[in-house]
């Protein structure tokens, strides 16, 4: 049973209960003797203020039982746990008997029956409703799903029959967000702001993420962690984790100096995309159990994010990323990177755009860069030099740059002859566990 499913559900059992007891209050006279009876009891009972007349409202009673008739519907459907279904009806029952007391002391009189009739007649047909193969199978899925997938996805997920494509293997791409300079931050912020930060971040990240598409899987202070392709198997997961992955730069932006204008530090953001094979299924127990998936590439995707901070760049992305969207991306190479015992040699490459979004300028400095790039690691310094000059646009930072080129200078400087320096391995980062 799909969200529009069960708000029609309990619609409709509302509907149902009220126009029950509007039939019973206009065809008998069965509340209103009940009424009466009350009333002699209260008089008999109680000690009531003035003449201790008390006014029969009869629109007062048909607004309280079809109010309490869908409150009762909708929370006995949606509830996981029956102990808190029965206990909410329990409670609005005692709530129902003891508001005619309580009204009579203010001249009202108001009987509890028709009220109590709506309670449990909805709540009734809530739990059969709810207890049905549907209704599990939703409250199931909400528990396991609800706030780390869209709207839009969950809808696709109650209605689709294949829930058993949930577990397997096959390949994803994990985006990976965090703050890199908590360290710094926390000397120099007081705990509670740092603490609002974080939590300002996470937010943004897992709200942005989840609304265009992908399974949140972990979102604490270290990072954020989302799964693209997890709950499909569409090919393009490596493109459409690209786009996310330039919208949220675009939304951290922004976030940044609202950060700065808010508490007065910058925070140091980074972004890492990188697909791999990867294992799908149900983990955990109890409250703790989730979906989520097993892979070196998981790992390694927080590693690369990590050195975002060495190089000041902004999105990461690993070489299976790229040959997967490299037809529709904009990127520019970075070092070859390894991780000991998780991940063979490979190169990364800094994500710009989407394809078409670079100017003829823009174009050009990149296309100088990479040559640079390539001069360096084959020990070429000069020329390395020469083309990160030219790879150079003014007025601009840019902090990859000034990396590369510091690099191939000091390598000039030292004299370093290519001979020496042959090979890819000398530009090779080990991507440490950060």
């Amino acid at each position: 049973m799909n969200k529009g499913q069960s708000w029609a559900s309990s619609l409709m059992i509302g509907v149902m209960v009220s126009a029950g007891l509007l039939a019973v209050y206009h065809l008998t006279e069965v509340f209103f003797l009940n009424a009466i009876k009350l009333e002699q009891l209260f008089h008999r009972f109680l000690i009531l203020p003035g003449k201790g007349e008390l006014v029969f409202h009869q629109p007062v009673q048909y607004v309280f039982f079809t109010v309490m008739a869908f409150a009762t519907a909708w929370i006995c459907i949606h509830l996981p746990h029956w102990f808190a279904k029965w206990t909410f009806i329990v409670r609005a029952c005692f709530l129902t008997l003891f508001i005619s007391p309580a009204l009579a002391f203010c001249g009202i009189l108001f009987e509890p029956f028709s009220g109590l009739v709506a309670i449990a007649s909805a709540g009734f047909l809530g739990l059969v409703f709810g207890g049905s193969k549907g209704g599990k199978r939703g409250l199931k899925l909400k528990r396991q799903f609800a706030g780390r997938i869209s709207n839009a996805n969950f809808e696709k997920l109650l209605t689709s029959s294949h829930q058993a494509e949930l577990n397997g293997t096959r390949e994803l791409t994990v985006l990976t967000g965090q703050i890199l300079n908590y360290a710094e931050l926390s000397q120099q912020m007081k705990p509670s702001d740092l603490e609002q930060m974080a939590s300002l971040f996470e937010q943004t990240v897992a709200e942005l993420l989840v609304a265009e598409g992908a399974y949140l899987d972990t979102c604490h202070p270290k990072g954020v962690r989302v799964l693209i392709g997890m709950l499909d198997k569409e090919e393009d997961h490596a493109l459409r984790g690209c786009h996310m992955a330039l919208a949220l730069h675009d939304k951290l932006v922004k976030l940044e100096k609202d950060m700065i204008t808010r508490w007065g530090h910058k925070p140091a953001f980074g972004i890492a995309l990188a697909t791999g094979p990867m294992s799908i299924g149900l983990y955990g127990f109890g409250q703790f159990e989730n979906y989520s998936a097993l892979g070196d590439s998981l790992d390694y995707c927080h590693r690369l994010c990590s050195v975002n901070l060495v190089y000041g760049s902004q999105i990461l992305i690993s070489m299976r990323t790229y040959h997967l969207a490299k037809d529709e991306m904009e990127v520019r190479p970075m070092e070859m990177v390894y991780a000991p015992k998780l991940h063979q040699i490979s190169e990364v490459y800094e994500l710009l755009g989407a394809k078409g979004t670079l100017n003829e300028e823009e174009i050009r400095a990149r296309d100088a860069y990479w040559q640079g790039v390539v001069n360096l690691r084959k020990g070429a310094y000069k020329e390395a030099v020469q083309q990160f000059k030219k790879s150079q646009i003014a007025n601009r930072e840019d902090a990859p740059l000034k990396y590369f080129f510091d690099r191939a200078e000091a390598g000039l400087r030292e004299g370093m002859e290519t001979t020496e320096r042959k090979g890819a391995l000398t530009h090779a980062r080990m991507l440490n566990s950060y």
